[in-house]
């Protein structure tokens, strides 16, 4: 399965999202749409709940893996 991650625009200025796995986006759609509840866990390991009513867009993309890169000074 592939990675994909749901990005929910809840207002101006906030936007979070969660990776997920599926077999391609139309599936990752479906499971939005079955949402009644959105939920996230933020970077302080809590668990956030939005109404779907809340969300004003949603928007689905490939995961990508971060790139770390390395400089060295000389």
């Amino acid at each position: 399965m592939k990675k994909y991650v749901i990005q929910y625009h809840i207002e101006k200025g906030l936007v979070v999202e969660r990776t997920v796995e599926a077999n391609s986006k139309e599936e990752v759609a479906e499971m939005v749409q079955a949402e009644q509840i959105v939920q996230y866990e933020d970077n302080f390991g809590e668990l956030n709940l939005f109404n779907k009513e809340d969300v004003k867009l949603v928007k689905i993309k490939d995961h990508v893996d971060p790139v770390f890169t390395s400089r060295r000074g000389g």
